[in-house]
């Protein structure tokens, strides 16, 4: 089955006894970021759900700016908890249970109920490369593909894909060229077999409400050894370094041969998942080119 991908924060809802929490993918408790969203949840019976939180665009497209803005004001009344899994409900543990008889009984949860910001995420079942066309077409994130008789493998992919409209993935920063009060550009990159690998700069998508919220994450975590292999980036007067632990989200054009993301323009900061769990998705174009060719 396919499913429309959103882009926001992945969240985990416990309903118990009329009492929400929701969680991230590392176990923090963000109840408070969400109060509208969790105060919704306590209509719903004991239950355990996975979702996506994100904000909408006037087209109805997931954006992950408006998300982050939402957070840093407060104003999160507009936010939207899109459900697409269901670990346990109706008294029982569903974890075992295929992808799609969870599905049926999540619907059902969420059926019987007027609400108004937790949303049941709708599959296809049409060819995938049809869906994927249509939802490019209609300016949306992606689609997740995903196997209908899997059981729920909390943390693993093994049974799901996804396919982008766009270049997109999350970073971790390595270092930023400009002071500690203006940031020119990022130095990224992610973890291949627990070594920090360089992925490139980031150029583009800072204004003058998400540097300061950037800059006050980075400036605590400066230091004068770069974290980058040597060699990979030229040393420049104006480059500070810093403890690679700060995510990001960045969209790009293309990806290099050698691994460098193309135009890449900065998204958003993720609090969501740890640095060392950030591995370089996207694929350079030799060997997409090399993968292809073997198919």
């Amino acid at each position: 089955m396919h499913e429309i991908k959103f882009d926001g924060y992945r969240i985990e809802m416990r309903v118990e006894d009329g009492h929400v929490k929701l969680l991230t993918r590392r176990g923090l408790d963000w109840t408070g970021k969400f109060p509208e969203i969790a105060e919704e949840g306590k209509g719903l019976p004991d239950c355990l759900l996975d979702g996506e939180i994100t904000a909408l665009d006037a087209e109805g497209a997931s954006d992950f700016a408006a998300l982050q803005h939402a957070l840093s004001t407060g104003k999160t009344s507009q936010l939207r908890y899109f459900v697409f899994d269901a670990m346990f409900a109706n008294g029982e543990d569903l974890q075992r249970e295929p992808l799609l008889a969870r599905k049926k009984i999540l619907k059902s949860l969420l059926a019987k109920r007027h609400l108004k910001r937790l949303k049941y995420v709708s599959h296809f079942d049409a060819k995938g490369s049809d869906v994927l066309k249509d939802a490019c077409r209609m300016g949306l994130e992606g689609v997740i593909s995903k196997r209908i008789d899997a059981p729920y493998h909390p943390g693993t992919r093994e049974d799901w894909t996804k396919s982008k409209c766009r270049g997109g993935q999350e970073v971790v920063i390595g270092g930023w060229r400009g002071t500690d009060k203006t940031v020119r550009s990022l130095l990224v990159g992610a973890f291949r077999d627990g070594e920090f690998v360089y992925m490139g700069r980031v150029g583009t998508g800072f204004n003058s409400e998400n540097t300061p919220q950037l800059l006050k994450k980075l400036v605590p975590l400066k230091r004068t050894r770069s974290p980058i292999p040597p060699g990979s980036t030229p040393r420049l007067a104006d480059t500070n370094w810093v403890t690679p632990k700060i995510v990001a989200e960045v969209e790009f054009e293309t990806v290099t041969s050698a691994g460098l993301l193309r135009q890449a323009a900065f998204k958003g900061l993720r609090e969501d998942k740890p640095a060392r769990n950030v591995v370089p998705e996207a694929q350079p174009a030799a060997a997409r080119a090399n993968k292809n060719s073997r198919k």
